[in-house]
């Protein structure tokens, strides 16, 4: 399959809306019932759209630049850009708010989630020697295998205090969320992934959770029947080759373990045992689980390099590993791609993100799944 098209489109510019100090309704037109809304904007706004296209047949998808509103004149010097993203399978909210701003040099401050990773929100800033630069707001929404960003970025170069810089970047918060708040899609439908999605069954103590991911998976096994230990394996491949591997295993274990040893000790023993032309994986960070933190989930984040005996490159792998409740939890997600670290607006940058996306959202989902929405229960040992 052939890489990601991405088009940057100027648009056509409609109607300014009348003058006055209540911001008006408009409708966003772009030719994709599922991408379409109507919301409010401000007073004397140019609003420019162009009509979404579909993705090319094997290509990872299309991503394109739909909508903008410039900033008006006498009125807060914030600019709202519109992506529109057809895509093979249905896409991680938050993993192309984050891909998007880090992609355009802004560092992250916040964010958050829905449980099932259809919708995100996102404030980065920029800036040069300590002095603000510039800030971004980004609200982004899963519409099946479409998905559709919308980013307000002001810049505060002109700004000669902080004070004053705040100042424009509340006020370009406060633009935001008007804006948001009068979204209402054409559909009627919240933010979902679609019909285009599969089932995980984690049953246990007589409950089953069943996680929506991106379809296209398979499940070699699946030991969550009803008792610990137990552990699931899903197998993505394209064209002949596998190209992703997820691996959620739960473990009874009284005391706490030390989670970046317990959790590299794991992935590398169930790695090597699925693979065993590579390499044991060479862990190359662990850090705090940020987004679980905020949850209240105490988690540890590790990152593999894989290579194959031969020395060839073999991808990477993402752990989270976590204690709870006297068991052990590790969510791996092997990647035959690596993340693209330098150079993410690159032509090949997106190609990377856009490859592993599918893989990505399904960790992210389960991993919400299991270590938030699921307590598990004491293993009594």
């Amino acid at each position: 399959m052939s890489g990601l098209v991405v088009v940057a489109a100027a648009g056509s510019a409609g109607a300014a809306t009348t003058a006055s100090d209540e911001w008006v309704p408009h409708a966003f037109d772009f030719g994709v019932p599922s991408l379409n809304f109507k919301a409010a904007v401000p007073p004397g706004a140019k609003v420019e759209t162009v009509p979404m296209s579909a993705a090319e047949p094997d290509t990872l998808g299309r991503v394109k630049i739909v909508g903008k509103i410039p900033p008006v004149e006498g009125g807060p010097q914030v600019e709202a850009t519109i992506v529109g993203y057809d895509l093979r399978t249905p896409a991680s909210a938050l993993r192309i708010c984050r891909y998007e701003s880090e992609a355009a040099g802004y560092i992250e401050r916040i964010s958050q989630a829905t449980p099932d990773q259809t919708e995100a929100q996102l404030y980065g800033n920029q800036a040069d020697d300590g002095k603000p630069r510039s800030a971004l707001f980004s609200y982004c929404f899963a519409r099946g295998n479409q998905a559709l960003a919308v980013h307000f970025g002001v810049d505060v170069r002109q700004t000669t205090t902080l004070k004053a810089a705040k100042a424009r970047v509340d006020e370009a918060d406060e633009y935001a969320q008007q804006f948001m708040a009068a979204l209402r899609f054409e559909d009627d439908k919240q933010a979902n992934f679609g019909d285009a999605t599969q089932r995980v069954p984690i049953a246990l103590d007589g409950t089953t959770l069943r996680p929506e991911v991106p379809g296209g998976w398979e499940i070699p096994i699946n030991d969550f029947k009803g008792k610990l230990p137990a552990e699931l394996h899903l197998l993505r491949r394209s064209q002949g080759k596998d190209v992703g591997l997820i691996w959620l295993w739960v473990q009874p274990m009284k005391a706490r373990p030390d989670l970046d040893t317990a959790g590299a000790q794991a992935v590398r023993q169930y790695f090597m045992l699925q693979t065993p032309d590579t390499r044991p994986p060479e862990l190359r960070t662990s850090e705090d689980e940020a987004d679980l933190a905020q949850q209240g989930v105490k988690a540890r984040v590790l990152h593999f390099d894989v290579t194959r005996k031969s020395g060839e490159d073999a991808g990477e792998i993402e752990a989270t590993v976590t204690w709870q409740n006297g068991n052990l939890v590790v969510l791996s997600l092997w990647s035959t791609w690596r993340a693209p670290v330098e150079n993410k607006a690159s032509a090949e940058g997106r190609n990377l993100f856009f490859s592993r996306l599918p893989g990505l959202t399904t960790y992210d989902v389960l991993r919400e799944a299991v270590m938030v929405g699921r307590r598990w229960p004491s293993s009594g040992g």
